[in-house]
């Protein structure tokens, strides 16, 4: 019956308007009280537009949230139960009334509430320090930035959060798994390459808050097998214009460079939010592959080797308009514009030594990336119970245009082989999405949505040499309609959240060369738990627990052929099926500060990479299914202000993975092996306005799937001189000091044996300078959803 609704749109929104209209019957008798206040500034002048956010006592988890009127006037409609309001102004201190008491829907008038640019003792409220730095909710860890970082870019703040890692490479990871970013809710649209390259301009000064997801509910799209990481940005909630500007530079082997601005306008009627952001990179890029072709009984028939040496320059430029439009109290219209730039280039000389003899490949590649994403949100306050109805429409385009020129030298007098290669991948995305809020009585929330997406993905291959000429299309096009519902409840001790999301996917490949097709269509249901219970104050235990799909990449779905080398390709698998994961967690935590956890994740039809032996002494790396993989870990995370001039945050995972396959008539299998893994961020305050960072990373030996990896260890070492009142701040990091990054690993395919060592630029020195400016007009009286098919877009580089 699902699968008949999945399919038809009309069925859509009757079953949605059949799900709103029995939530709005069950909560028809509820009774409600209602709660008025006002606010005023430091002269006891109305303050207009204050964010107004009314918490549960017991946990402090949000109920509602409004902004004042143009009077600084507020009110909630409630339901009986203990609240605490939090009050919220740019260049104010942020203000806690006491905990007031809702007994049979009377109705209450607090006092009049004063926001005061300086924190100090209010009479008719208590004025707290900042919201604690790690909130816990049944399906996510909050952290509250409360000024970390103090406007380092959010890359760099990334490995100060708790269970967070960041590589030198740029590799994100979240409790040992993969990571998808999202932006205020919104999932990126960029490129690996790109969006590393965003964070590391977006300063962490502009962060509210960032949401750490390790295991996304049925709210969220139901593909990847990762965690999500949700950065909350701070928006501007009073009339004026404020800003940002941010520069730096780096030297390693060769320079660096970022630069952008962010500025931020509030009118009556609208909000203008505009940022500018430039990054550039130019690095090395080294690779040692050898390689040996082994029997049935493991012995070696033959071997080979290729020694790569490479120069590249990354730039991105990536300019973004928003806009919201207050089109009455509860309705916001905003829209957003987000075009993107990318040229990459490489140089790079491969020594080959095989079977054939001795060789050189000359590798010269300019890619030219665009990529355009636009949206429409609109979000209406149906009341204010916290009722809300919000509709994304989004479109996203992304062109990457890959120009090759090689040469092929065997040291032979005649023997010189230029070729020619374009590789061309165009991706667009149509999305539309709905998701409907409503709160019961006592602390329980229904919510309730659906999703439809369209892509439509090109790819095109063209190779000429002096003896032929050849061109090659693989077309994908791919629809996902999905639909959700989740139920929780919110309690002093215990709480929960109960979800089921189905999905249908529908997909189409046709290569033109051979005239190969594949047609795939499948639905799944996604169920998800999450239950967290308080013993005490202190003490707390939750448990999480959801089915996932990881859906291949468009790219490695694509068998058109991508060159490493003249005897090392890389190329998609149109055989791909989507890995089906089964997840559970359980962490205790003590104050919000120590956290003790379990994970287990259980994979169907597993990733993995395999290489495979081509009849022409060739070799192709291509993504391959393993019958299954299983992945165990044991973490502890601590992350504290444990004085008032140091805070760490420290985890430490000790992991197994472990999984089965069959690949090149070889059936492999491995139980892997303890890996222990962990990090350490310090940060000691020297003065008010200095302070020193130390960064420690370490990653043990590890086997996953295929790959056996090295052990590794690196230190970063920073200081930071904040002025201007701290406005303004210059911070220079150190990056692994004493070079001890390694990238190793052996690759067993069965017949293929490979040992891999890259080397790449990771020691450098960073320096950056933030300024924030911009105050604000007072006036006394009157003051995205194509999420998944984005990242899966992404290419990797070569």
């Amino acid at each position: 019956m699902l699968f008949i609704l999945l399919k038809s749109a009309r069925s859509y929104y009757g079953l949605v308007f059949i799900l709103l209209l029995s939530t709005l019957l069950v909560n028809a008798q509820q009774k409600l009280g209602k709660v008025t206040g006002k606010v005023v500034d430091e002269k006891s002048a109305e303050l207009p537009f204050v964010q107004v956010l009314l918490k549960r006592s017991a946990d402090s988890s949000t109920v509602k949230a409004m902004l004042a009127t143009d009077k600084g006037q507020f009110s909630f409609e409630i339901p009986d139960g203990k609240y605490i309001l939090e009050l919220r102004m740019m260049g104010y201190g942020t203000v806690y009334s006491k905990v007031f008491d809702m007994v049979n829907a009377r109705n209450q008038s607090l006092d009049v509430i004063q926001l005061l640019p300086t924190s100090t003792q209010l009479a008719a409220v208590n004025v707290s320090s900042p919201p604690p730095f790690v909130e816990r909710r049944a399906d996510k860890l909050i952290v509250n930035l409360n000024g970390l970082g103090a406007g380092a870019p959010i890359m760099e703040v990334m490995n100060q959060l708790p269970g967070v890692s960041v590589t030198p490479d740029d590799r994100i990871s979240l409790n040992g798994k993969s990571v998808q970013i999202y932006i205020d809710g919104k999932a990126t649209t960029l490129s690996a390459e790109a969006l590393a390259g965003m964070l590391k301009g977006i300063s962490s000064s502009a962060i509210q808050k960032v949401e750490l997801i390790a295991q996304p509910s049925a709210k969220y799209d139901a593909a990847g097998n990762g965690a999500i990481i949700n950065i909350i940005r701070k928006r501007n909630y009073k009339a004026g214009l404020n800003g940002n500007v941010y520069t730096g530079g780096g030297k390693g082997t060769f320079g660096k460079a970022n630069g952008g601005l962010n500025l931020n306008y509030k009118g009556k009627a609208y909000n203008l939010l505009l940022n500018l952001d430039y990054n550039y990179n130019k690095y090395f890029y080294d690779s040692y592959i050898a390689s040996t072709f082994v029997d049935a009984q493991g012995i070696a028939l033959s071997q080979s080797s290729t020694d790569i040496k490479s120069t590249r320059t990354n730039a991105n430029y990536t300019p973004n308009l928003g806009m919201d439009f207050y089109l009455s109290k509860r309705t916001t219209l905003s829209a957003s514009v987000k075009p993107g730039f990318q040229t990459f280039g490489r140089n790079s000389t491969a020594n080959i030594d095989d079977v054939v003899g001795q060789s050189q490949f000359i590798n010269l590649v300019h890619i030219r990336a665009s990529n355009f994403s636009s949206g429409l949100r609109l979000q209406h306050q149906i009341d204010s119970l916290g009722r809300d109805l919000t509709v994304d429409l989004d479109y996203y385009r992304y062109g990457n245009y890959n120009d090759q020129d090689n040469r092929t030298v065997t040291f032979s007098p005649t023997s010189d082989l230029p070729s020619v290669v374009g590789q061309d991948r165009v991706f667009d995305v149509y999305a539309f999405k709905m998701d409907y809020t409503h709160p019961l009585a006592k602390g329980h929330q229904l919510e309730m949505g659906m999703k439809t997406s369209y892509v439509n993905a090109k790819n095109s291959n063209f190779y000429q040499d002096f003896t032929r000429q050849q061109t090659n299309l693989f077309n994908y096009k791919e629809s996902i309609s999905a639909l959700y519902l989740t139920y929780a409840r919110t309690g002093e001790k215990f709480s929960y959240q109960l979800g089921i999301r189905g999905e249908y996917t529908n997909g189409q490949g046709e290569q033109e060369f051979g005239k190969e097709r594949f047609t795939r269509s499948y639905f799944q249901p996604f169920p998800s738990v999450h239950l967290d219970y308080k013993f005490t104050k202190n003490h707390s235990l939750s448990l999480g627990m959801n089915k996932r799909i990881e859906r291949p990449g468009y790219e490695s779905l694509n068998p058109l052929v991508r060159i490493i080398s003249s005897n090392n390709l890389q190329q998609g698998n149109p055989a791909l099926l989507p890995l089906i994961a089964y997840n559970a967690d359980l962490w205790y935590g003590y104050k919000n500060a120590f956290f003790f956890g379990l994970t287990y994740s259980y994979s169907v039809d597993d990733f993995t990479s395999i290489s495979v032996p081509l009849p022409d002494n060739t070799i192709s790396t291509l993504p391959g299914n393993a019958d299954y993989g299983s992945y165990f870990t044991l973490q502890a995370m601590y992350g504290k202000q444990v004085l008032p001039w140091w805070y760490t945050s420290t985890n430490a995972i000790l992991s197994k993975r472990s999984f089965k396959g069959e690949f090149n008539g070889a059936l492999l299998q491995s139980d892997g092996i303890a890996s222990l893994s962990a990090t350490s961020y310090n940060s000691f305050s020297l003065s008010r306005n200095f302070s020193v960072m130390l960064l420690f990373n370490y990653r043990g030996k590890s086997v996953d799937r295929t790959i056996t990896n090295r052990a590794f260890t690196y230190i970063t070492a920073g200081i930071r001189q904040q002025f201007l009142n701290k406005r303004a701040s210059i911070q220079v990091n150190a990056m692994d000091i004493f070079k001890s990054y390694r990238n190793e690993y052996n690759q067993n395919s069965g017949t293929l044996q490979q040992l891999w060592r890259n080397q790449f630029e990771t020691r450098m020195v960073k320096l950056n300078f933030s300024y924030s400016f911009g105050g604000t007009v007072k006036n006394t009286k009157k003051s995205n959803s194509a999420e998944d098919e984005r990242k899966r877009s992404a290419l990797s580089e070569n």
